[in-house]
């Protein structure tokens, strides 16, 4: 199996930076191309008071994408690697959804993500992107999650 693309999912986590270093290394010994991906949710207008307009919405939800752009390239001047050739993606959308979707458009052969190591009811009530990633993805996952300090 040849990896020429590897996708990297990101909130911005320190989880996150973990694997995105982890990929930086392995699209460095592979010579593979990384996306370093975000997936904004949108904004649902159902959410607010009728006094919020819609463009009001749309504004706030221009101003995420602003924002998370900006993130994205300190994130990647944090990290990056002059080795690796990183493109950066961010759209609005359901993370996991985006993510597996992201696979297809981008041709990637290999997701490399950050877990956040819930257990117990935050596990269960908030469920966890980068266990149903693995569920729907139509390539590989790599999940790695940062040790625990000692």
């Amino acid at each position: 199996m040849e990896i020429r693309t590897i996708l990297v999912p990101t909130d911005f986590s320190e989880y996150a930076e973990y694997a995105f270093t982890w990929a930086l290394q392995m699209a460095a010994d592979w010579q593979a191309k990384l996306i370093l991906f975000h997936a904004t949710a949108p904004i649902s207008p159902l959410a607010f008071p009728d006094s919020v307009y819609l463009p009001e919405l749309r504004r706030v939800e221009a101003d995420m994408l602003a924002d998370a752009e900006k993130r994205m390239a300190e994130f990647v001047g944090k990290k990056g690697s002059r080795a690796v050739v990183v493109e950066t993606r961010v759209v609005v959308g359901e993370p996991v959804s985006e993510i597996c979707q992201a696979v297809g458009r981008e041709q990637a052969d290999l997701i490399i993500m950050g877990s956040h190591g819930r257990t117990g009811l935050s596990h269960v009530l908030l469920g966890s992107v980068a266990e149903r990633v693995i569920r729907h993805a139509s390539c590989p996952v790599l999940v790695a999650r940062k040790p625990k300090e000692v």
